[in-house]
């Protein structure tokens, strides 16, 4: 596996170029996150340079420099693995190349919801990644050719032949270059816990990541490319791939079972438990999406919001229940000691939930939202876990700005 490098710039003055056959480059990029990168490569042939996605368009610029160092040839396609804004934002940066453009069908309504949810994108961007995006300037450079199933075509001597795969997104583009023994897989081959699913997006699908590496493995490629790892031999590729899917089918199936039992989300998330080889691996490491993540995005999928409780089916708003429960109790301050003592106890969460009480319904309590930050900053400190980490670091900041001056 090629070494996955901490602290590299969006924007960087020198790339670091790996040279992974006579043919084929990859460099690692960063677009705005320290536990995930996205890898951009391409492919150099006698007729013409073929780009494996884009990559941000921060870095694209010194990724066309490094290309024109090394050839003359033009750029003949550029594949979108997907359609993530890390992995298509470069594509301007090489329009004056001319090149076809190649993605998956689904890539188009992707992208168009994208433009319909520019507003609320922005504020996810905000607090996922902690970035102030300007989703809705992005220009995006669409497909020239899209495919439904497979599609494959032939330049200096490689074929390159591409097929759809669903996983961490419903547009994946996996490209198999049978002359190279080389497979480029996107984000369904990631260098920790895949990511399943998170709090702010659409659903991912496991079933399907699953068949789609099982497809790969039977290729048996002796390199393979990833958004964020790169295997250089057929040993390692195995050994990865078969601990992922092995995680993948376990969630999966776990959850179906749980619902054919009648148990609700609530009851999955705390029974259902990674075995102890695939909780302790280190390609598992839960730093960019976690195990709730993914029970919460496969529950999602097959089942509704009902939880088999009657009260559930028409819910009244939170705010209202926090406010029977906090006139139920009449004394605040109970509200709040109780949730500064399993602060100390480390229930965070818990006592997140417990103030919510009274934050739910009067959302400016100075005592309240004190004690918030404080339980915001340990979760902050503490979680290795990228998406919920921003989110505690983004209200304890909010926490912060708030009670300044109070």
């Amino acid at each position: 596996m090629l070494e996955r490098k901490q602290g590299i710039p969006p924007a960087p003055d020198k790339l670091e170029i790996h040279k992974l056959s006579d043919s084929i480059r990859t460099v690692q990029c960063n677009l705005f996150q320290e536990s995930h990168y996205a890898y951009t490569s391409w492919v150099l042939t006698d007729a013409g340079v073929v780009i494996i996605d884009a990559g941000p368009d921060t870095a694209a610029p010194r990724v066309k420099e490094e290309i024109a160092r090394e050839t003359d040839q033009p750029i003949k396609y550029i594949i979108y693995s997907h359609g993530h804004i890390d992995h298509i934002g470069g594509a301007p940066v090489y329009v004056d190349h001319h090149p076809e453009v190649i993605g998956h069908e689904n890539i188009i309504p992707r992208l168009e919801r994208y433009k319909l949810t520019a507003d609320y994108f922005s504020q996810i961007m905000a607090i996922q990644i902690r970035q102030n995006l300007p989703i809705k300037q992005m220009s995006y450079i669409y497909p020239t050719i899209t495919y439904r199933d497979n599609y494959s075509f032939k330049l200096g001597g490689l074929t390159f032949e591409l097929f759809h795969g669903k996983g961490e997104t419903d547009d994946h583009t996996l490209v198999w270059i049978p002359e190279l023994k080389a497979v480029f897989c996107g984000d369904l081959l990631e260098g920790s816990f895949p990511n399943l699913g998170n709090p702010f997006k659409v659903m991912r699908y496991a079933r399907e990541w699953a068949e789609t590496l099982e497809r790969v493995l039977a290729l048996n490629p002796d390199l393979a490319i990833g958004g964020d790892a790169v295997l250089t031999n057929n040993q390692e590729i195995n050994e990865h791939f078969k601990e992922n899917i092995e995680l993948l089918r376990y969630l999966e199936d776990s959850v179906i079972d749980a619902a054919n039992q009648g148990k609700n989300l609530e009851q999955m998330i705390e029974g259902i438990q990674l075995p102890s080889h695939l909780e302790n691996s280190p390609n598992l490491r839960q730093i960019y999406s976690r195990r709730e993540f993914a029970i919460y995005n496969i529950w999602k999928r097959y089942c509704g919001y009902f939880d088999f409780s009657a009260s559930s089916v028409l819910p009244r708003p939170k705010r209202e229940l926090a406010s029977v429960a906090r006139d139920l109790i009449g004394n605040d301050e109970a509200i709040l000691k109780k949730a500064e003592n399993l602060y100390h106890d480390g229930q965070l969460q818990l006592a997140l939930e417990t103030l919510d009480l009274i934050l739910k319904v009067e959302y400016e309590n100075v005592l309240a939202r004190r004690i918030r930050q404080k339980i915001l900053e340990k979760l902050a400190d503490t979680d290795i876990c990228l998406m919920s980490r921003n989110v505690w670091t983004y209200y304890r900041d909010e926490d912060n700005k708030f009670l300044e001056g109070k």
